[in-house]
């Protein structure tokens, strides 16, 4: 990629849902693109990565400056303060225009459907509530979830407003870059996790974090 990107690397199954669900298939979709292929909005990068940062605030109390420049104060206080501007994550561009251009081949060719590449790249998760008196399933809860599968790699592009990035910006991103783990739901059950590195490299993001702490 070229400017400015984080990496997010999907480490297990995720489910980050949103998406229309496609009939008889699932109860919560996946949210994908019109080419079948699984993302996770912007906003959600930004909010996970503001989670990240309210964990850790206090230990960091020199950054405070820089983590409300780059991640925005309180909605209540002042919305759309932040210097950086999250992008949707998604797969690499080679990856989209080789998707593109087999979607779009003449019929005889088979082209590829938007429903086969979200299959190929994700699975189905079942799951049911338990009954708290005998332990087994509760009636009717049963759901069908679908799961981004482990291996695929999304790219969320930065934008930075004004002179920014300021050194101490780019240490409280890689704070929260490193310190967020997992993404979607479910992510507190420990499906979801991911790692996420500044332009996926995962040393220099690392040296990031030893100055902001040194």
């Amino acid at each position: 990629m070229t400017g400015d990107w984080v990496t997010i690397e999907l480490l297990s199954a995720t489910t980050v849902a949103g998406g229309q669900p496609m009939a008889g298939e699932v109860d919560i979709e996946a949210e994908h693109d019109h080419l079948g292929l699984p993302y996770l909005g912007g906003k959600a990068v930004h909010a996970l990565l503001r989670d990240t940062w309210l964990s850790m605030a206090d230990q960091f109390a020199p950054l405070a400056p820089a983590a409300r420049r780059v991640l925005g104060r309180p909605r209540r206080l002042l919305d759309g303060a932040a210097v950086l501007n999250i992008g949707d994550a998604t797969v690499d561009e080679a990856t989209m225009v080789a998707i593109r251009r087999a979607q779009q081949r003449p019929p005889q060719h088979h082209p590829l459907r938007p429903g086969d590449v979200l299959r190929a790249l994700t699975d189905i998760r079942t799951q049911t509530a338990e009954d708290r008196a005998s332990g087994a399933p509760l009636s009717g809860s049963l759901r069908r979830s679908r799961v981004v599968l482990p291996g695929l790699s999304w790219f969320a592009p930065l934008g930075w407003v004004g002179n920014a990035p300021q050194p101490d910006d780019l240490r409280c991103l890689a704070l929260c870059l490193l310190g967020t783990r997992h993404v979607g739901l479910a992510r507190w059950r420990g499906r979801g996790h991911v790692r996420m590195t500044y332009r996926g490299d995962l040393t220099r993001t690392r040296e990031l974090v030893e100055e902001a702490i040194a």
